[in-house]
Parts: C-alpha cells; structure tokens; sequence
C-alpha cells in the first residue's frame, strides 16, 4: 500500500507516493510518469546519507529538524517541510519564500499560550520563541536559527493547526 506525503520546498508543495516491496522501496513524484527505486544509507553517525534512485548514488547530508529537513547535495541546499498527506488539503500560503528567511512552524495543533519575540527583536538559536500548549502539555518552540524576528503570525489563545506559520526568522548571515 502507497503512503503519500507533502514536502514543501520553498514556497512550492509536491507529493510523493512511496511504496516499500520485498526488493526495495520505489517512490513516484506528482509530476512524474513513472515509480523510481530509492534507498537511503546512513553513513557513520554524521548526517551524511548516500540516496540511491534507480541505482545512482549521490551524497546527501541531512539536518533534521522536527517536520522536516535541510537537505544539502554539493552546493544547493533546500529547507523541506514533510507532512502525511490528506484528501483536500490545502497548505496555507505565506507569500514567496525569501532567501536567508527561516520559518517556525507549529509542530502540532494546539493554541499559543505565550509569545516571547516581537517584529524587529534579535533571537539567538535554540531561544523560546513561543509556548504552545497542545494534549494538555505546554511545549517551548525555539528558534532554528539566529537572526532577526521578521514576523510573528500569532498571538496568545490562538488555536493553530500543524505547519502553520508562527514566526519568520531573516538569519544572521543573509543580514
């Protein structure tokens, strides 16, 4: 049986079907005609992968992060957003993903209970941002990146559903 995911890629939402076989697992892509074999190996315990898609390899380096990924081969890199995908769904838009621009969004359904940053506010990485509280348990969300607050997109007792925007984050460097 085919499992479907949503991966967001900048500002562009793709599906991908993945089914796993007794030989191997073959994912097909929305826009593609046909299934290609994949495999992913880690390598040592760095983030280092090798991915193979119809037995040619490529090196792949992988910081997860929770709902999804920074994934690296050579010199491009892509901030990916990965979510079950569901009949009728529809992701909200936030405009053109800006370069140098990092989003926080909401792990899970809940409400915001408290916001810690404000437009314009310099944040350091790991910072708690926001607390959330979801299944009756708060959880801090903290900043993937250091920079400056671009946007906060809640504000406290506001319910918020998964991958919602919360906070947009322009990084130190792209400054």
């Amino acid at each position: 049986m085919a499992e479907k995911f949503v991966v967001r890629i900048g500002d562009d939402d793709v599906t991908f079907e993945i089914v796993r076989e007794p030989d191997g697992a073959y994912v097909k892509r929305e826009d593609w005609d046909d299934w290609r074999r994949v495999a992913l190996e880690r390598v040592g315990e760095s983030g280092l992968y090798l991915l193979m898609v119809d037995n040619e390899p490529t090196e792949l380096y992988l910081q997860r992060r929770r709902g999804g990924a920074l994934a690296t081969i050579g010199r491009h890199q892509w901030d990916m957003d990965v979510a079950p995908w569901r009949p009728g769904q529809k992701r909200v838009r936030t405009g053109p993903q800006q370069a140098g621009v990092v989003r926080l969004t909401a792990p899970m359904t809940g409400s915001i209970v408290e916001v810690r940053c404000a437009a314009g506010d310099e944040v350091e990485q790991g910072q708690v941002l926001l607390v959330m509280e979801s299944m009756k348990m708060n959880n801090e969300l903290r900043s993937p990146a250091s920079g400056q607050v671009e946007a906060v997109g809640v504000v406290p007792g506001q319910k918020v559903k998964a991958n919602d925007l919360l906070v947009a984050i322009r990084r130190e460097e792209a400054q």
